[in-house]
């Protein structure tokens, strides 16, 4: 009986080595703020499913503040293989996703949730999926349209006009343009001290933004118009992924694509609408005419933005059919 014990006990033990050698360690980097609603709500629920369905085979380190990379070097962190994983917005990796900045075209989408489901399907039907041959990509959402936060009341094009507004792609420099301001741009942490210095008279970004990174302390007033929002991509080094054991792959897969697209739109949006319910007071809106005004002025930018990027028009075609598709 002893002996039937210890070998029982020794097999137990010899079963475990495989599994604890076989963990891969995989480094996570979101260059967003330490405190963004992004982690506790989208990345660690995400990273935790990873990891139980991994089977004990993977291990996602979080680094979180941008710790591996800001805004603009993630993308490059990640293809060198100093972070495994990693998201940015798609403005600020170099010019090489400019498809995916069809979400901030003014005025084609409601909120968070349609976005981020019609730029995986977009991409899904492979009329994106050129641009990401060197990673592989994991999910995408967008933040929501972009409000106008200014030290001043905005009511009007006219009041716009003289302004300086920060904005944090060519899209939304566009835009500001043809509102009759001067755009500056800058990466979305950069603006508190942009504005809170007269560098700028305002910004171009989404509620939940302003509230991650404190603009409203500088910005006191709030134009709610559908202004287009930043996209944002989530991706893995190729040689990484390629390394991990079937468990482990099949534990990303399951878990990203459209389930991570979807966890984190609706997550955006729930932040957006808390965030701007705290500043409800100071938010004005648009009426039907006026809306009608500033669309006419903008259109332009939809235009040029889908003559000058590749395949733009059929983007922009198949990511609109996306949208009315899910209003059905």
């Amino acid at each position: 009986m002893l002996r039937r014990v210890i070998v029982s006990a020794i097999l137990a033990v010899l079963t475990t080595i495989p599994a604890t050698a076989q963990q891969v360690v995989l480094k996570f980097n979101s260059p967003s703020p330490p405190r963004s609603y992004l982690h506790p709500n989208v990345f660690d629920p995400w990273v935790e499913a990873i990891e139980k369905d991994s089977g004990g085979t993977l291990k996602i380190e979080k680094f979180y503040g941008g710790t591996l990379g800001n805004f603009g070097v993630t993308y490059d962190r990640v293809v060198d293989g100093v972070a495994d994983i990693g998201w940015t917005l798609s403005a600020l990796a170099g010019g090489r996703f400019k498809q995916q900045d069809v979400a901030a075209l003014a005025f084609e989408t409601k909120d968070a949730n349609e976005p981020a489901i019609a730029l995986w399907k977009t991409y899904e039907k492979g009329v994106t999926a050129g641009e990401f041959a060197q990673v592989k990509l994991l999910g995408f959402w967008a933040f929501p349209n972009a409000a106008i936060h200014t030290k001043e009341p905005i009511r009007s094009l006219d009041d716009l006009k003289g302004k300086k507004l920060t904005v944090s792609n060519a899209i939304s420099a566009r835009m500001v343009v043809l509102m009759g301001a001067t755009p500056v741009t800058m990466r979305p942490d950069e603006v508190y001290q942009a504005v809170s210095r007269g560098v700028a008279d305002g910004a171009l970004m989404p509620f939940n933004g302003m509230e991650t990174f404190k603009i409203h302390e500088v910005a006191k007033m709030h134009l709610d118009v559908a202004l287009g929002g930043d996209t944002s991509i989530v991706f893995m080094n190729k040689q990484s992924y390629e390394k991990l054991p079937a468990q482990a792959k099949a534990a990303i897969d399951k878990n990203s694509g459209l389930a991570l697209s979807q966890l984190a739109g609706k997550a955006t949006q729930n932040e957006w609408e808390r965030a701007r319910n705290n500043v409800k007071d100071t938010v004005s809106t648009l009426n039907t005419d006026q809306e009608k005004q500033w669309k006419a002025a903008l259109d332009p930018a939809t235009k040029e933005w889908a003559q000058s990027v590749t395949d733009g028009a059929k983007v922009l075609e198949t990511f609109r059919a996306e949208i009315g598709a899910m209003r059905k």
